[in-house]
């Protein structure tokens, strides 16, 4: 790793050290990160907790181990508003009723673990973040990390309004399609030897905290987005982490002077009905959640393009870096027009009492 890289991501870690905890496995994450998702468990239990709120909902079960002896167990599940939006809600979760949950557990030896799916007291499955029933036809939720509803289309109305997570794009690991399909980027040395060395369970990883990724993570965020047209800019406004983009659309807005940030300095311009955004000047460390560090080096070029229906909203993302990537990289995702849908206020919080 570069000293000056390297730097950077030292200078990240003393500034947010703060926000950081040995337990943060309570705040948001990669699921991929801290559970094991190729093991799923069964856990019966009594709930004798419940934290219904942002980034995750977490409960508590009193269950009985190995030794006949109760044990808590700490679980958790994908956030409030996507739960409310697939029909989900904390009335579901009583404390004293006994459920069971096919979960993914914890990487570490401990007693957490992520719920896909949860056997309800009433009797009903709710399919909390796979669509596949485990239990029973009964089912309540879709279990898929998208907005539920009739899609729409208006090409009248443009980019600017509130767009849906196509939920497609989340079966891949990185939460991007890349070009061809394929995961495989053609990384650097440096960038082969700084992954090897990652350890996401490392309590300095800034994705175990409620603080925003920023420019190109951010864009992997798989909840509701809206473009406001304030007229020499655009306005991103995202629900996950309340996060927001500003993209200068006028010609003289250089980024020159612009101070360095987590988001970066966005330039955009058309190309026929085609948003065409520039951005450099990034100092968020980390390209994806998978141990990519990024240099200071990056530039992205976005282009975001309604189709014909207005249906539809298309995204390219060019990625160059010399440090991390033998040549530019491509990825894309989409999302879709439900509507009536939000951006709901995230309202994130690290510490779950």
């Amino acid at each position: 790793m570069s000293k000056r890289l390297e730097s950077r991501l030292a200078r990240l870690a003393l500034g947010l050290s703060a926000a950081f905890s040995i337990a943060a496995a309570s705040a948001h994450h990669s699921a991929r990160i801290t559970y094991d998702m190729d093991t799923v468990i069964e856990i019966q239990g009594e709930i004798t907790g419940v934290t219904w709120r942002n980034p995750h909902v977490r409960f508590t079960l009193s269950s009985m181990g190995d030794d006949n002896e109760p044990v808590t167990w700490n679980v958790e599940s994908i956030p409030v508003t996507r739960l409310d939006r697939v029909g989900i809600t904390r009335e579901m979760l009583g404390i004293g009723d006994t459920v069971t949950v096919a979960a993914y557990p914890a990487r570490r030896p401990v007693r957490d673990a992520y719920a896909i799916n949860m056997l309800l007291a009433d009797g009903r499955e709710a399919l909390l973040d796979t669509p596949v029933a485990r239990w029973t036809d009964n089912t309540v939720g879709t279990g898929l990390d998208e907005t539920p509803g009739t899609p729409g289309a208006d090409p009248s109305l443009g980019i600017f309004r509130v767009w849906s997570t196509d939920g497609s794009f989340l079966r891949t690991e990185t939460r991007f399609l890349t070009e061809g399909g394929t995961l495989d980027y053609p990384l650097t040395e440096a960038a082969l030897a700084a992954q090897s060395a990652w350890d996401p369970l490392d309590p300095d990883n800034p994705f175990l905290t409620c603080i925003p990724k920023g420019m190109p993570t951010i864009m992997q965020q798989p909840n509701p987005v809206e473009f406001i047209d304030e007229g020499d800019r655009i306005v991103v406004r995202m629900e996950e982490f309340d996060a927001m983009r500003i993209i200068h659309m006028s010609g003289d807005a250089g980024d020159q002077d612009a101070p360095p940030s987590r988001m970066g300095h966005s330039i955009g311009h058309w190309e026929g009905d085609t948003l065409v955004v520039r951005t450099s000047r990034i100092n968020w460390p980390y390209f994806d959640q998978n141990g990519l560090p990024q240099s200071e080096d990056v530039e992205t070029v976005e282009r975001f393009t309604v189709n014909e229906e207005g249906s539809r909203l298309d995204y390219e993302l060019v990625v160059t870096d010399p440090w991390l990537f033998t040549e530019p990289v491509m990825l894309g995702k989409s999302w879709r027009w439900i509507p009536g849908d939000a951006v709901l206020p995230f309202n994130c919080a690290d510490d779950q009492a």
